[in-house]
């Protein structure tokens, strides 16, 4: 599953931050990532996921990475559940 949550975080950063590649260990500020934008990655990385990122997180998610680990440790799958 966590291969999954890496490429579907990547395509929302690449395709919210119009770049065609992001390294997870280069500080998204690098992609010149802006409040905005980021509320809006956040809103759709929680759809996406089915998850809550709270603001407190948020504000400790310097990399691509950071944001793939916080999701990995919330995100349950649908067959996770039993269902």
């Amino acid at each position: 599953m966590s291969d999954e949550i890496s490429e579907r975080v990547g395509e929302l950063f690449r395709a919210g931050l119009q770049v065609a590649y992001i390294d997870v260990d280069t500080p998204l500020l690098d992609y010149s990532l802006d409040s905005v934008r980021s509320a809006e990655i956040v809103i759709e990385l929680e759809r996406a996921f089915g998850v809550e990122l709270l603001d407190e997180e948020v504000a400790t998610l310097y990399t691509a990475r950071d944001v793939i680990d916080c999701v990995s440790a919330k995100y349950r799958s649908p067959t996770e559940f039993g269902a």
